[in-house]
């Protein structure tokens, strides 16, 4: 599953400069007045929020706790206490300090903030949205208990009221780029996809760095066919993070789908690297350099594709394309005849196995696949096909010897990955124009007609497969939610 943004942590206890959000100038000036009579214990709080400041909370929590033994009514030094014991990952211990901070005094907004967080981390949704409204109620302008309340409540499926609360959170602070980059991935499970991208593309312009936001871009660009879009954002990612697979993937089906083979083999055999095992990118790239003429490069990587899934009909019938086209007619018939053992409904298939036993001067038989090939043609109602078999086996008929090894060709198919949401499948296209694949049965491409120059192998351009963009596998993060 995608990974949020991680909840903006406890709120220091002064201005600070090691990352965590700084509390108001007001309430960071009250740590600076005396909260003890004692000495002792007053001196032990400044070495403590001197050590805190440092990010020391190991060396705070001592100090802190002596200050506390010198005087225990002290509610700053409880607070910073809690503090010092979350960022330990002590929860359990900072909450009953913040408890006793609140207890001491009631009106500290920011011991609610923070004990909200502890609620949160801690499971309890519905108690750590109580303590954030409490600490809204003393200090309505806090932004960082707006965005918190927003996760909260969007862990219990209130998306309409996360919205709102991060919304709110942006108005107060809007540089916050985890407000609208969350905002982005409530609008995809909305399939509100236009407020989507607007929220994504105003999380990027934030930080123009951000990996995550620029992939949602180009994953959902791609779903609308903005293709140059798409291809833009997930270029940004390939230059942020060149090892992230999943990007490279698709922005090679990004590439594909506009026509650029020789860039599409590239990304692929770049993933190919990475992942060996990857039956599906050994297919886009067997594919991608067929439709470039790189014919033994396309045929190492259908190979590769056949090894790791034997039983792919598509896989077989790719690989019998480029074995074709080098001229190796009984590699090819092998490759042929197993993708219609596979697959008898291939008509393609039949097409090409006839055409290359026809090369290999196996006229008889040849027929005999091309007649099949042109009853499932007509079966399928795909009339120019008809047609351009009957043309060609009158070509055949009126010749006494057999003719040149310059063949009609049916293209190769380009195999799609399995998505995880698959969608309705394309309607044919005719065979002017390429077909293009959809995602549950690829369809195979259209046959060339015949001619006197090399046949050249016919593409379909294939439909990209994002992820769902809630749940793409991600490399580089393995957090829950970035530290902003």
């Amino acid at each position: 599953m995608f990974k949020h943004y991680k909840q903006i942590p406890l709120l220091a206890a002064t201005l600070i400069s090691f990352g965590l959000t700084s509390a108001s100038p007001a309430f960071a000036q009250r740590i600076e007045g005396l909260y003890s009579e004692n000495l002792e214990a007053a001196s032990s709080f400044q070495v403590g929020l001197t050590l805190y400041n440092r990010s020391d909370f190991e060396g705070a929590e001592q100090a802190l706790r002596r200050a506390l033994q010198f005087d225990p009514f002290i509610p700053m030094a409880h607070y910073l206490l809690g503090n010092s014991l979350f960022q330990q990952g002590k929860t359990d211990l900072a909450t009953d300090q913040y408890r006793r901070a609140l207890a001491l005094d009631p009106n500290m907004a920011e011991a609610y903030y923070n004990l909200g967080l502890t609620m949160y981390r801690q499971g309890n949704v519905s108690e750590a949205i109580s303590q954030y409204q409490k600490a809204l109620s003393l200090k309505p302008n806090l932004p960082e208990a707006r965005y918190n309340m927003a996760l909260a409540l969007e862990s219990q499926g209130r998306t309409q009221e996360a919205l709102a609360e991060y919304n709110q959170a942006i108005a107060l602070n809007p540089d916050n780029v985890g407000a609208p980059y969350n905002m982005g991935l409530l609008y995809v499970r909305q399939n509100q996809i236009e407020p989507a991208i607007a929220a994504f593309q105003q999380a990027v312009k934030l930080n123009p760095d951000l990996i995550e936001g620029h992939y949602q871009l180009g994953i959902l660009q791609a779903r609308q066919g903005r293709w140059k879009e798409a291809e833009e954002s997930l270029r940004t990612v390939s230059k942020l993070d060149p090892k992230f697979v999943q990007a490279q993937y698709q922005l090679g089906m990004v590439l594909s789908e506009r026509g650029d083979f020789e860039g599409a083999g590239d990304r692929f055999a770049w993933v190919a690297n990475l992942e060996p095992n990857n039956v599906d990118v050994h297919r886009r790239l067997g594919a991608a350099r067929l439709k470039t003429r790189q014919y033994d490069q396309a045929v190492t990587a259908l190979q590769t594709a056949v090894r790791l899934e034997p039983n792919d009909a598509m896989s077989r019938y790719n690989l019998g394309v480029g074995l074709q086209q080098l001229k190796q007619y009984p590699e090819a018939l092998v490759q042929y005849q197993q993708a219609i053992l596979l697959n008898p409904n291939m008509p393609d298939a039949f097409f090409n196995l006839g055409v290359t036993l026809e090369q290999s001067q196996r006229r008889d038989e040849a027929m005999s696949f091309l007649l099949q090939a042109k009853s499932l043609y007509s079966f399928q109602g795909n009339l120019p096909k008809v047609d351009e078999i009957d043309q060609y086996m009158q070509k055949l008929a009126a010749q006494p010897t057999v003719p040149s090894v310059t063949q009609p060709l049916q293209g190769p198919t380009m195999i799609p990955p399995r998505p995880i949401t698959p969608p309705p499948t394309a309607a044919p296209q005719p065979p002017s124009s390429p077909r293009l694949i959809p995602f549950t049965q690829p369809p195979t491409g259209a046959p060339q007609k015949p001619n006197s120059s090399p046949p050249t192998p016919l593409t379909p351009s294939p439909k990209v497969a994002p992820q769902q963009p809630n749940l793409p596998r991600l490399v580089p993060f393995n957090q829950e939610r970035l530290n902003r």
